[in-house]
Formats: C-alpha cells, sequence, structure tokens
C-alpha cells in the first residue's frame, strides 16, 4: 500500500517540485537578509561588544565591514526563516510518507527548531565567551587586533554549527519513525560519521588551531550519542 499521495513522478517533475520548494524557502531568506541588514550596523556593534568587550574592530580591506554586515543578517535571516525552510523540506517529503508518517513529523518538526535555537545561544552565552576568555588575549605584552570579519565568521560558523548539531537527535528520531535507520546502524557508523565532521570543520572554519574542529566535534559526538540511545529506545517501544 502506498501513501495516499504518492505516485510515479518523472525525473522533470520531482526538480520542477524541489526547485519550487527551494525558491519558496529562499524568497523569504534573502527578504529578512535585506531587513536585517538595514539595522546590522547597530547589531555587529552590539554583538561586537557582547562577544569581544573592550577589543576595538580592525578592518583589513575597504569591504570588511560591509561583508560583515551581510554575514550577521544572513546569519539572523536564517534564524527567523528557519521554521519556513522545514516547512517547505516537509511538503516535499509529504506526497511520499503515510498519514501517521505526516502527523509524527509535524508534531516532531516544531522540536526541530526549539533544539536549534538552543545550541545557538548555547553557542552565544557558553562557548563562545569561554573560548574568547581563553584565546583572545595579550601575548607577551602584544595586544591582539582582531579582523571584524573573521572574528564575527568564525563566530556565526561555530553557532550554526553546535545549533545543526543539535538537531541530531530529532532528525534521528524521525529517520528511525520513517525506517530508514536503526540504532545499530547508527552505532556502526558512528566512527565514519565523527571523521567526515571533523574533516568538514576544519575546511568550513580554517580555524588552524584546531579549537573550533574539536567544540563542533565534541557537540557532534554528544548528540550522536544521544542519538543511539533515543534511537533505542524507539525501537524498543514500538516492537
Amino acid at each position: 500500500m502506498q501513501p495516499p499521495e504518492d505516485r510515479d513522478m518523472e525525473l522533470r517533475e520531482h526538480l520542477a517540485e524541489l526547485k519550487d520548494r527551494v525558491t519558496k524557502g529562499i524568497i523569504p531568506f534573502f527578504l529578512a537578509t535585506g531587513a536585517f541588514f538595514y539595522f546590522s550596523d547597530r547589531i555587529l556593534t552590539f554583538l561586537w561588544q557582547q562577544l569581544f568587550p573592550e577589543k576595538d574592530m580592525v578592518v583589513y580591506t575597504p569591504t570588511e565591514y560591509m561583508i560583515a554586515r551581510i554575514l550577521i543578517s544572513a546569519f539572523l535571516a536564517f534564524l527567523v526563516t528557519y521554521p519556513w525552510i522545514i516547512y517547505q523540506i516537509y511538503l516535499f517529503m509529504k506526497p511520499g510518507l503515510y498519514p501517521h508518517e505526516r502527523e509524527f513529523v509535524r508534531r516532531l518538526a516544531p522540536f526541530s527548531y526549539v533544539t536549534f535555537v538552543i545550541g545557538v545561544l548555547f553557542s552565544y552565552y557558553i562557548i563562545l565567551p569561554k573560548l574568547y576568555s581563553v584565546t583572545v588575549v595579550e601575548y607577551f605584552g602584544a595586544e591582539p587586533f582582531l579582523s571584524v570579519r573573521k572574528a564575527l565568521n568564525n563566530a556565526v560558523k561555530l553557532s550554526l554549527s553546535v545549533g545543526l548539531s543539535f538537531q541530531i537527535p530529532v532528525v534521528t528520531l524521525i529517520a528511525v519513525k520513517l525506517g530508514l535507520v536503526s540504532h545499530r546502524w547508527l552505532r556502526d557508523k558512528r566512527l565514519v560519521v565523527y571523521v567526515v565532521v571533523f574533516i568538514l570543520a576544519t575546511n568550513l572554519t580554517l580555524d588552524f588551531t584546531g579549537v573550533t574542529q574539536m567544540i563542533v566535534l565534541a557537540a557532534v559526538v554528544v548528540m550522536y550519542e544521544i542519538s543511539i540511545l533515543i534511537a533505542k529506545v524507539f525501537e524498543r517501544d514500538t516492537q
């Protein structure tokens, strides 16, 4: 028995549907980015004072400050439009889901946003202050000069990485419910996942100290191990 709306579709129909969902997800994101950009100067100043108190902003290129404003605007826009993007992903998946699977995904989707926000706030209020209190210090009397773009780029990437890592238990629970993975599969693939995450974190953050990569990896390891336990309990309850 197939899901009620499931039907054979040609590749071009799938691509057209995917294009439609991506477009509907991206347009609000760009609109929100533009709206935040209008206030980005004040937002950037506020965030800088919170993350790097008593440190002056330093720009090394004429466009650096503008790029930093765009980065912060896009980051905040993603936070705001994240539920809408998740909804578009759900609508793309919906035709292939049974009614009980749709209900399960709809109920769990809000938790996806909640855990994402919790991860970002955890990074902003706990991880980043601790990290910068250790790394942004004088060395042998030499005061560090922080590039606006590079400093905020690192903060945004780390916050997004931790926020997305907090999604792992929710995504895992949905995947187990849909029969895509099992706790045994997750357990057997953990080492591969950790290596891939570390490589991605290294290439995305470009932090040659390794501190950022280790923080991201630690967050993923904790959330992944929690996911294995959740999957195991969920499978036991559904048997």
